[in-house]
């Protein structure tokens, strides 16, 4: 599932090329994604690209003059290699072949798409698509090296059924995962950028038996919007959840866990993992059950078995907070029904956090499984609300916040 995102690429201009690789197809998509996030784009076509789309079809839906060779023009309302480099604050290039990254690599500028870039001199991304032997040829693999010691953002192909119908490296990154890429282009900020984030979500599953469980309405929702905006924001991100609402970046690990203990020991693994000159941040946005099932069965429990009435003994779980080392900025989350200020603040102090987040259930609203949430921040200093919003919006407003800690 895709996450709702809000328009985060606003009046941004994407200069979106394209070659001649039967991959061309997905780059309609890319060029939609684009847009929904509110982003400008226009398209730059090689002559082989023509013999697979019609620019038409680009114009139709990218509202701008499509920029290929036969429609340069130097009058007053120009359309030329020069004039689309000063125009766009990014170039992307998806699919870019084989071919194409070779001549990139030694500044060939023989059509009007190279020309383009060789012209342009912000923001670069290439999504390469290619046969495995082409791509993994030496020469190929020597250029791509070249083009990332010049900062060129490489967005690596993916293994899979090629046209070739061969299963192998080089078919393109899909349009999703490019999209991510391009927002964490504009977004990197250097506070974040290669900081190591751990994020806890959704909610731990305590076995009762082999095909039951204990567990609550938490959907990961709010958990898989921190690991994406800290994503776009430049850090590398560990999710550690139970439930995965949204297609994340390939970027982020991904942890599935199930049980507490399962939370605990990912965390503490990713603890002992996460080395880094910048002092990593655990944001346990997780629903971790407060009981859990005194003797779980390794079986399934018949209703015969149990009778009219199920009495269900539970103990205390572990407190998975209190048994972290404090090796990291820890901001915690707390959902109550009432005294919500007074709850939190007592758990702020008492588990030794540097933030918490508290989140508060209504008769009017619940956070639970709901697109949106509200937030309150507490930290030492004292407590701000940031508001009734989406949960990505509001997972760059408590990101915010954090650089402050």
């Amino acid at each position: 599932m895709n996450p709702n995102l809000p328009p985060l690429l606003k009046d941004k201009k994407i200069a979106l090329g394209v070659c001649g690789s039967i991959a061309i197809y997905k780059s309609i998509e890319i060029l939609r994604n684009l847009q929904k996030l509110g982003a400008k784009v226009r398209i730059v076509m090689s002559d082989k690209s023509q013999d697979f789309i019609h620019p038409l079809l680009f114009e139709t839906l990218s509202n701008y003059e499509v920029l290929c060779s036969q429609t340069q023009k130097w009058s007053q309302s120009p359309n030329n290699h020069i004039e689309i480099a000063s125009w766009a604050d990014l170039f992307l290039i998806a699919p870019c072949t084989a071919n194409s990254i070779n001549k990139i690599a030694y500044g060939i500028a023989d059509n009007i798409l190279l020309e383009s870039f060789l012209a342009f001199d912000k923001t670069k991304l290439i999504a390469p698509a290619a046969n495995t032997k082409m791509l993994e040829n030496h020469a190929t693999l020597e250029s791509l090296e070249i083009l990332k010691q010049r900062g060129i953002s490489i967005i690596n192909p993916q293994s899979k059924e090629l046209a070739c119908k061969q299963i192998g490296n080089g078919a393109l990154a899909e349009p999703l995962e490019i999209t991510y890429q391009v927002i964490r282009a504009f977004y990197q900020k250097d506070f974040w950028q290669d900081r190591q984030i751990g994020i806890s979500s959704g909610g731990s599953r305590e076995k009762i038996d082999s095909v039951r469980y204990l567990s609550n309405y938490s959907s990961g929702k709010m958990g898989a919007s921190l690991a994406l905006a800290s994503y776009f924001l430049g850090a590398n991100v560990t999710y550690i959840g139970s439930l995965l609402p949204y297609t994340l970046p390939l970027a982020i690990q991904t942890i599935h866990t199930e049980t507490s203990q399962d939370f605990l020991q990912s965390i503490q693994k990713w603890q002992n993992s996460s080395i880094s000159n910048k002092r990593p941040f655990l944001f346990m946005s997780a629903a971790i059950s407060d009981y859990i099932p005194k003797n779980p069965l390794n079986y399934k429990l018949k209703k015969e078995q149990i009778g009219k009435e199920w009495n269900l003994s539970l103990e205390k779980n572990i407190d998975i907070l209190q048994s972290l080392s404090p090796k990291q900025y820890t901001i915690g989350f707390k959902l109550e029904s009432q005294n919500g200020i007074q709850n939190a603040t007592k758990a702020l102090q008492e588990k030794h956090l540097d933030a918490i987040c508290l989140n508060e259930i209504t008769q009017d609203f619940t956070p639970l499984n709901s697109q949106k949430n509200h937030i309150v921040w507490i930290d030492k200093t004292g407590k701000k609300d940031l508001g009734e919003c989406d949960k990505f919006s509001l997972a760059l407003k408590i990101l915010q916040e954090a650089e402050n800690l």
